[in-house]
Formats: structure tokens, sequence, C-alpha cells
């Protein structure tokens, strides 16, 4: 990771941390609506460079780790750690399906993150997530869906959304043109093809198999931004496709 890429990741890392109006503004507007984590023990998993681990520790005081298996992104959550004084905040490199944490948590965020597994290895995480909440604790899982109009995470680059519906023979070529080396240890390109397609239904067999229900979904689009369908889930149906993002509470069974 060059000095470039390490300032693009503390700039993106910052921003999620300190500002409301955030690609995670849904999750931590969902979060301050439904639970206060003040006190609690609290896992971020999947915690990318950190933003919304500070986030959480900014807002409610609480005992919480971060963890990932990308080495630059916990570079970037203790560059970011150090500069706002959260040296009480631990950031881990970990597998924690090949070294399980050996400790219980309250709440565990996968914010963004479960797209980016791949189904074989997504029922071995969320049943170890399982077997790390202490008795009522809750599993909180936030992403775009495959139907939707993000889900592709190529918008930023594209400016167009449903990117992924497009042919490979448009948009192949348009990712290699566009590709570039990303704070992480991967390309664009890498993490495109690497996405799983989750959507809710594929998402709810999963967790059936690691043994976790759903106590509670949000499935959000622009339309719930109208105050007479402020709450209603139109999660189907043509719907369906215009959900930008999942946000999905998990208990064990």
């Amino acid at each position: 990771m060059n000095e470039a890429q390490k300032a693009e990741g503390l700039a993106y890392a910052e921003r999620n941390m300190l500002e409301e109006n955030s690609h995670l503004m849904l999750d931590k507007a969902f979060i301050e609506t439904h639970y206060d984590l003040t006190g609690k023990k609290v896992l971020d998993f999947g915690c990318g460079m950190g933003g919304m681990t500070l986030w959480m520790d900014t807002h409610y005081n609480c005992d919480i780790k971060g963890i990932d298996i990308d080495a630059n992104h916990i570079g970037i959550c203790k560059i970011l750690r150090e500069k706002h004084n959260k040296g009480h905040v631990e950031f881990i490199l970990q597998d924690i399906v090949q070294n399980p944490l050996d400790e219980k948590f309250d709440y565990i965020f996968l914010n963004d993150v479960a797209e980016h597994i791949q189904p074989s290895y997504l029922e071995p995480i969320f049943a170890q997530l399982k077997n790390q909440l202490k008795e009522g604790g809750v599993i909180f899982v936030s992403y775009p869906p495959w139907e939707g109009p993000y889900a592709s995470h190529l918008n930023s680059i594209f400016k167009i959304p449903w990117a992924q519906y497009w042919p490979e023979w448009i948009m192949i070529p348009k990712l290699k043109k566009r590709n570039r080396i990303l704070v992480g240890e991967k390309d664009l390109m890498s993490e495109y093809f690497e996405l799983n397609h989750l959507n809710h239904k594929m998402l709810k067999g999963i967790i059936k198999k690691a043994g976790l229900k759903i106590e509670r979904r949000m499935s959000h689009t622009k339309l719930n931004q109208i105050s007479f369908l402020k709450g209603i889930n139109l999660n189907f149906f043509p719907f369906k496709y215009l959900v930008t993002k999942e946000l999905v509470v998990l208990r064990a069974e």
C-alpha cells in the first residue's frame, strides 16, 4: 500500500466515522432507532478500514473490537484509531473460522460485508458468529441486494445503476479500462467478480443452515423517503429491484 492509497483509505474511513451522510447512513439510523450499544460487548466483523467501528465507539462508549482479513484495511484502522485517540479500541487481523475469538458478544455487526464472501464460506462464518453471541445477543447484517440498483458496487465508476445486468461484452471492457488497485489487497475487477450475488432468499438459506433466524428486516428503497411509505418494506416484485439496502437482524434459533 503506497502513501496515496493510505491517504485515500484514511479519508474514506474518517468520513464513515464522522459524517452521518455516508454510505452507511442507513445502518447508523437503524442502530440508533432500535439498539443502545452503551456498555455492551460489540464485534464489528469485516470492519474494513474502521470508520463504522469507531463511530459506534464514539456514539455509545461500548466495548468494541473490529476484525478483518485484509492487512491493509487493519493498517488504516490503526492509523485512524491513533489520530482520534481511540487506543482502547482493538483491531484484529484474523479469520474467525480458522482461528475463533475466545469471547462472546452482545452485538455482532456485518456492515456491507456479507456480499463479498463466497456462499460456501458464509455458512461457517455465520455458524461461528452464532457461537460467539451471548445469550440474547443479535447479529446485524446490511448489504445491497443483487437485484437492486447499487449491487454491483460500480456506481462510482459508471454512474449508472443496475450495472450488474449489463452484458459481459459491455461490462468487461469498461471494467478493464477503469480498473485500478483498491486500498485493500484487490483491484476493482477482482472485487466485482468476487461478489456473491447475495439476495434475501440466498441469505435465508445460509443462516438457516447456521442455526439462525430473522428477527427484524428493513428493505430500503428511495420510495421510503415518501412520508406515507416510511417504514414499509417494498421488497416484493417489482419493487425489489429498487431496494438499495437490506438491513436484517438475526438471533440464534
